[in-house]
């Protein structure tokens, strides 16, 4: 394991600074060596600026480093890193930054204590934290700072503060953007699987979530949608004591993913509009989050589900499916000589639909629009004669997607959950 940490140039006082995951303290001027007799680390980086290096601070004997150095010889590997800028200039300060993360590995454990940082330096910390975990797996056991101006005056103890779970916060609120942006909602999924057992229905929502939009599985993400504000709530009071702000943007996931929410979809008696209705969301959705392809092959399923709900028929039957996208192509089957070979049950009832419907399925199923064939080149990888370009797709997608909001208006879809 490793430490590091900063010295600075003023004269410390002696004090007993307090083991932050534990009873006891160690009584010191440098919080660096309490630290070394907390934690054992292997090695200890030192980062010095010159003045820290050489010139004592008022009163004193010697220079900061040269007293910390004897009180730790032999007790650790000390390691110092040198000539770190004084100054706070932009690349100065990406300098710090790289000779922070150059002390590390893939892999280490370490310890950052910001107790005798300076300007910008806690800030570079930070930053680094973050960056660490990501690029390198690197273990941050903890974000320390020594608070000697909170120190008890008759015991002469200083309390050591932990802020690693403050620094946690980024990570919950990237998990967080992440799954509202994309629908991604693993890592976020895993801090709260991480967190406490309590949080698992909301974790399991959230992977229910993401799973389904990534899966094409509307179905799924209604039911789970549907549940999501019941564990919001149920969660939000455990996680507030560990994380506060996070309830707030448990808010924004809310917001995003509750309207998705339909108890028991499957039921197409009682919620054949409100289904519809969600599914069409989801299209809008898809689009929004620039998942094209996702957003084609929902709003093609979708015509054969409203004409299933038009003739009371459930949509998930595949024979039924099959029937209206019959309808949906003339409604017949003919052969080479314009023979009939086959002519939709349902066809003489579609033919007494008002005009304008008929008309506006027609264009979007397979005229102006040729929804059904869009969707074949897409999934087919543009692999075939004449593909569209990704320009095209991306702007017949949207008219696609005004064209079934203008469709569900005339249809007067509603939702009667509510």
């Amino acid at each position: 394991m490793k430490i590091i940490s900063f010295l600075g140039f003023n004269n410390y006082d002696e004090t007993t600074y307090l083991n932050p995951r534990g009873s006891g303290g160690y009584k010191t001027p440098f919080f660096q060596e309490a630290l070394v007799e907390f934690d054992n680390p292997e090695t200890l980086y030192i980062l010095l600026t010159k003045t820290v290096e050489t010139v004592p601070p008022k009163g004193a004997s010697e220079p900061n480093w040269d007293a910390l150095k004897n009180r730790l010889d032999k007790r650790v590997k000390l390691q110092p890193i040198k000539n770190i800028p004084e100054q706070n200039s932009p690349s100065d300060i990406w300098w710090i930054f790289q000779q922070v993360t150059n002390c590390l590995e893939h892999g280490d454990s370490v310890i950052f204590d910001i107790t005798h940082s300076f300007r910008s330096v806690p800030v570079v910390a930070l930053i680094a934290v973050s960056y660490l975990r990501v690029v390198r797996s690197v273990n941050i056991e903890g974000l320390l700072y020594g608070a000697f101006e909170a120190k008890n005056k008759v015991t002469n103890e200083t309390p050591t503060f932990d802020l690693l779970p403050i620094v946690s916060l980024l990570e919950w609120t990237t998990a967080t953007d992440q799954f509202i942006k994309t629908g991604n909602g693993q890592a976020l999924a895993s801090l709260l699987h991480s967190s406490n057992s309590k949080t698992e229905n909301l974790a399991r929502s959230i992977d229910g979530i993401a799973q389904g939009l990534q899966l094409l599985r509307p179905m799924d993400v209604m039911q789970e949608a549907a549940n999501l504000p019941q564990h919001i709530a149920d969660a939000a009071p455990i996680i507030s004591q560990s994380v506060p702000p996070f309830v707030s943007l448990l808010e924004r996931v809310k917001k995003d993913y509750c309207d998705f929410g339909l108890a028991n979809p499957i039921d197409y008696q009682k919620n054949a509009q409100a289904s519809l209705l969600r599914q069409l969301e989801m299209v809008e959705w898809y689009a929004a989050k620039g998942q094209t392809v996702q957003a084609l092959s929902m709003a093609r399923e979708w015509l054969p589900s409203l004409l299933c709900y038009y003739f009371n028929l459930d949509p998930l039957d595949k024979e039924n499916r099959e029937e209206m996208e019959l309808l949906l192509n003339g409604g017949k089957i003919k052969d080479k000589e314009d023979n009939t070979i086959k002519e939709s049950r349902y066809l003489d009832e579609w033919l007494k639909l008002p005009k304008q419907k008929k008309k506006q399925l027609n264009k979007l199923w397979g005229g102006e629009f040729n929804l059904a064939n869009l969707r074949n080149d897409v999934l087919h990888a543009g692999f075939r004669k004449n593909p569209k370009n990704a320009k095209d797709i991306l702007l017949q997608t949207e008219a696609i997607i005004k064209e079934l909001q203008t469709i569900s208006t005339v249809w007067n879809l509603k939702d009667e959950t509510i």
